[in-house]
């Protein structure tokens, strides 16, 4: 597993694929080639967990311990590059969909007269753009934000950016994630200076929303009603 292709199509003889934290997650090991090379108790973990969770259909002979077939062969490749494509298309795709919502929310922020600055770390309060002013991606109290407000009334708002396919991949995206993040901010930097936000576009569980809302504090906007978070920005005077 030398290089990130390689590691990719190991990962993909699961089903389902298995992602790389996950993988690490589960065999207690790294991935790293170099770690490898030396702690041999972590490339077998590793082995022995993709073993486990193979998949049976594209794979018949690993459970039977036997050499596949020209035909089984081919058809697993076949089968393992389609599901490699799909799977890089759908990612290219949330990417592409998520930068355009970053910029949608840069736009807003500009038409209800913020400026945008130069985007710096924000370790604490004081390093944060000045009322009025946003910048880009950054890390604030050392957790990445999509983009950072300072509201007219001092206050911080990180915004995320959220795009979801599925209600399933809302939990991860919007509880996992930005709730995650959110209960960051408000220990590091206090809950009376941040008011963390999400732009939500897609598809998002209901009971997801409400969860981050109601547990993790944090205010949802759809990226279709951006009005709402232009309305709301010029109200927090």
């Amino acid at each position: 597993m030398e290089g990130r292709n390689e590691q990719k199509a190991f990962r993909y003889l699961t089903a389902p694929p298995i992602s790389a934290d996950d993988l690490m997650t589960v065999a207690d090991a790294t991935l790293t080639p170099s770690r490898l090379r030396v702690e041999p108790g972590d490339a077998t973990r590793i082995r022995d967990t993709v073993l486990a969770i193979v998949d049976p259909h594209r794979f018949p002979w690993v459970a039977h311990d036997r050499q596949p077939t020209k035909e089984e062969r081919d058809t697993a490749v076949v089968a393992s590059a389609a599901l490699a494509a799909a799977r890089e298309v759908e990612t290219h795709r949330r990417s592409a969909s998520q930068e355009a919502q970053e910029q949608a929310v840069k736009d807003l922020l500009k038409n209800a007269g913020f400026i945008e600055v130069a985007v710096r770390e924000i370790p604490m309060l004081t390093a944060a753009p000045n009322p009025g002013e946003f910048c880009g991606e950054t890390r604030l109290a050392g957790t990445r934000a999509d983009v950072v407000v300072r509201l007219r009334d001092s206050r911080v708002m990180p915004i995320e950016c959220k795009v979801s396919n599925s209600a399933v991949n809302s939990y991860k995206r919007l509880v996992h994630d930005t709730g995650g993040k959110a209960e960051t901010w408000y220990r590091q930097l206090g809950a009376a200076q941040v008011i963390p936000a999400a732009v939500l576009s897609g598809v998002f569980s209901p009971a997801n929303c409400e969860d981050v809302q109601n547990n993790k504090r944090v205010a949802l906007f759809w990226q279709h009603r951006l009005e709402d978070l232009a309305d709301f920005v010029r109200r927090a005077k």
